[in-house]
């Protein structure tokens, strides 16, 4: 089986999912995104976590490819209920509706445990 290249994953479909599992942040993209995109979620999303030493914490998505899709785990950070879970997500939603153009359609928020929250956003194409 032939694996996509960033190209052809960004010149297919029209829609987009993204999970976010807390905590520790873990995130998935599942859709035709683009590279910059990626690299600006890289820097940013670690800025905003409620946790002290960010600054130290290298993160990156990396690409996986059964299906294809993007991941990225923060494992020593922690995201607050009250502001590092919203920054996370603001910091995401603002870099998909800038960079790639997207338009978020639909979420959905389901609640594990205490300490164990999943979202789930579901984006089209700007037209």
């Amino acid at each position: 089986p032939q694996t996509q290249t960033s190209s052809t994953m960004s010149g297919k479909g029209q829609n987009l999912i993204v999970n976010m599992t807390f905590n520790p942040p873990f995130i998935t993209i599942i859709g035709p995104i683009k590279e910059t995109t990626i690299q600006k979620l890289n820097v940013e999303l670690p800025l905003v976590c409620t946790t002290v030493a960010t600054q130290k914490l290298k993160f990156a998505f990396t690409r996986k490819d059964e299906p294809a899709h993007w991941a990225g785990v923060l494992p020593m950070s922690f995201a607050n209920e009250e502001i590092g879970q919203s920054k996370l997500v603001l910091g995401l939603l603002d870099a998909l509706e800038e960079e790639g153009g997207w338009k978020l359609k639909g979420s959905n928020a389901t609640n594990h445990d205490l300490d164990k929250a999943t979202y789930k956003f579901f984006f089209v194409r700007k037209l």
